[in-house]
């Protein structure tokens, strides 16, 4: 059995009875959660912590956890990267690239592809990497935390390989891009469309679809998109959870 417990924006606390990782642990700054960082560690005693890209509402207080908890980190080589210059060292920080399979006790992670971009800035460099998604598995009951992706058809072979019984997945912005844009062109965060939302969750074959990575009405517009699908919406508020199995 797994469990994922939502603490807003794409930040998941997943795990089986014995084991739980932190995906994505954006607390600190995720006005959508009501607990400090180091009320989320009491109470999800995670043993790890998984991180999909560099952006920070995804890292967010990864290299705090990682120093002051003693948590190890998952991650790809560009974030990897850019926590090592936070002060986490190497030891606590475990890179991986799409392919790759990592065990955390009794957790297996498949790591995914995710179209997308992992960029942070370091010092004066951009440092660019590849962002990740994580299918993880416990026994028979899985859960595929889908990251930041824009449509790709390779989710629909990710469905026919791997067939999460939940998937995690992004229907709208993390936050109003244009509010903070400094550019001459307005721009949206949705890395996918209400309508890709749903074709990718077909397309991946879950049972069940848990929205996250949202602001104003875009939950409730995937969840009324897919009044028709054979999937069930788990509409999850911070603090909720989702048994598997």
């Amino acid at each position: 059995m797994l469990e994922a417990t939502y603490y807003g924006n794409a930040t998941f606390a997943i795990g089986s009875a014995e084991t739980t990782v932190l995906v994505d642990p954006y607390l600190t700054e995720n006005e959508e959660c009501p607990w400090e960082a180091a009320s989320v560690i009491d109470r999800e005693a995670p043993d790890a912590i998984a991180v999909t890209h560099a952006a920070f509402d995804h890292v967010g207080d990864a290299a705090e956890l990682a120093r002051d908890h003693g948590l190890p980190v998952l991650t790809e080589p560009a974030t990897a990267h850019y926590l090592r210059t936070e002060g986490v060292p190497d030891e606590r920080l475990t890179e991986v690239v799409w392919g790759m399979e990592a065990s955390i006790g009794d957790l297996s992670i498949r790591i995914l592809e995710a179209r997308h971009a992992s960029i942070r800035t370091v010092g004066e460099d951009l440092v660019s990497g590849v962002p990740l998604s994580f299918l993880i598995r416990c026994g028979d009951d899985s859960v595929y935390h889908m990251g930041d992706t824009s449509i790709f058809r390779d989710l629909e072979t990710y469905g026919e390989l791997h067939a999460p019984d939940v998937v995690l997945v992004g229907v709208g912005q993390a936050f109003d891009a244009a509010a903070v844009a400094d550019g001459p062109i307005e721009p949206t965060i949705s890395e996918l469309s209400t309508d890709e939302a749903v074709l990718a969750t077909e397309w991946l074959g879950a049972d069940r679809a848990v929205p996250m990575h949202y602001i104003d009405d875009e939950r409730e517009r995937f969840t009324a998109a897919m009044a028709d699908s054979e999937a069930n919406v788990v509409a999850l508020d911070p603090g909720e959870s989702l048994r598997i199995g």
